[in-house]
């Protein structure tokens, strides 16, 4: 227990709350600057803790960071990453800024690319004219009839992500933007992971040129880290 005379060191208003037992006290429109002072020394000898809420939330404290979306995926090194992962890792020489994924690109990577679709990307990444480099191509699930073992091909994923601080994440079809999604919740990471979605590359191929360009123009438009 405290000393019985504690709440002698209370302002008059606040003891009738302290000898009620009063543990949290919130102030709706915060206490003026003197007895601010006085109740901060005052309140722990009291057992009494006083919160300001401020309408404006102006003394709003800092967001803590987010955890790792996977901690499994944080401990996977590039060393155990399986194909196709593991041979994109070794080819990249200059660290990515966007990774690109689509449902099929596991395929693609194991020498079954379409070529309408390698001539899609290609297009695509002339008209989005970013630095060589910025771009890194990488599975979210594994190739046909791949046997994965004990590891999920989005536990891979998020390891590359993490890795190469992977801060935009662009998804071409709705199936692979829900996985990223699930794995980067919009708006619950710190610093964030943003996932942006277009239509899948079989519907991509279809279009002419300015038709492609209006498809990807909010990709274009990404402010690059």
């Amino acid at each position: 227990m405290g000393s019985f005379a504690a709440p002698v060191d209370l302002p008059e208003q606040l003891r009738p709350f302290a000898q009620a037992g009063l543990a949290l006290l919130f102030v709706p429109g915060g206490l003026a600057a003197e007895d601010l002072a006085r109740t901060t020394t005052a309140a722990p000898s009291a057992g009494l803790t006083i919160a300001t809420v401020r309408g404006d939330m102006e003394q709003s404290a800092p967001a803590e960071a987010s955890p790792p979306v996977n901690a499994a995926a944080e401990t996977l090194a590039p060393e155990i990453w399986p194909e196709p992962w593991r041979a994109l890792y070794a080819r990249v020489r200059i660290t990515p800024r966007v990774i690109i994924t689509y449902a099929s690109l596991a395929d693609d990577m194991a020498g079954n690319a379409d070529p309408a679709r390698r001539r899609l990307l290609q297009n695509m990444l002339a008209y989005l004219a970013w630095p060589p480099g910025t771009t890194l191509f990488w599975p979210i699930s594994f190739p046909t009839d791949a046997a994965p073992g004990q590891l999920f091909a989005t536990d891979i994923f998020a390891a590359g992500v993490a890795h190469f601080h992977i801060r935009h994440i662009v998804c071409l079809g709705a199936h692979p933007a829900e996985r990223a999604r699930t794995l980067y919740p919009q708006g619950g990471q710190t610093p964030p992971v943003l996932v942006h979605a277009a239509p899948e590359p079989g519907e991509l191929v279809t279009l002419l040129p300015h038709e492609l360009h209006k498809a990807l123009e909010h990709i274009k438009s990404i402010k690059l880290p």
